[in-house]
């Protein structure tokens, strides 16, 4: 992984990313990160990922490490708190608006729109977190589950198509990513 500063092509746009305490976001060329997007502290995107407009990624206590091709839609904030990093393992959709705060979030889930997923929370392989859920302090989702309400709960494990829509949005919202990538860089 290397800095922004290490892309080669025109000059990037203005990131807006924040060093703390000797620690600095760390992401290669192939990682889409929208100018208005702000990255604080250890944070680290894999190739392929990408942070949408207004995203807040702050990693001032302990680390958030993005999986290759997660999206990061707008308006989402992460936060790592001194005890928990967050973890977003690869092929993740976190959706408009989401507040991820010291969680992990395993391969292929979906986190809907204005979701919150909080301390010590784990959402399991290729489920999804509905829209407006509070996945409390410490609950484990199990894979393949609908998750929904304030406090959420798990309705149902999801069927193969569920699943499939999942990944075609994020292949979607990937490929979208490649043609901002190459309007600010090429």
């Amino acid at each position: 992984m290397a800095s922004n500063s290490n892309r080669k092509g025109k000059s990037p746009p203005l990131f807006h990313i924040t060093p703390f305490e000797g620690r600095t976001p760390q992401f290669d060329k192939t990682v889409f990160i929208d100018p208005t997007a702000r990255l604080i502290g250890e944070v680290i995107i894999e190739s392929g990922a990408s942070v949408w407009p207004f995203a807040v990624l702050r990693a001032d206590s302990n680390r958030i490490v993005i999986g290759e091709r997660s999206v990061l839609l707008d308006k989402v904030l992460v936060e790592s708190p001194k005890d928990h990093p967050v973890v977003i393992e690869k092929k993740v959709l976190i959706s408009h608006g989401a507040i991820l705060h010291g969680c992990v979030v395993r391969e292929g889930a979906v986190v809907g729109i204005g979701a919150i997923v909080l301390d010590g929370a784990e959402v399991g392989k290729n489920s999804i977190v509905g829209a407006g859920s509070v996945v409390p302090p410490g609950m484990k989702i199990p894979d393949h589950s609908l998750v929904l309400g304030i406090p959420a709960k798990v309705i149902r494990t999801l069927d193969e198509s569920e699943v499939k829509r999942s990944e075609d949005q994020l292949a979607e919202a990937y490929e979208k990513s490649r043609k901002y990538l190459k309007i600010f860089w090429e």
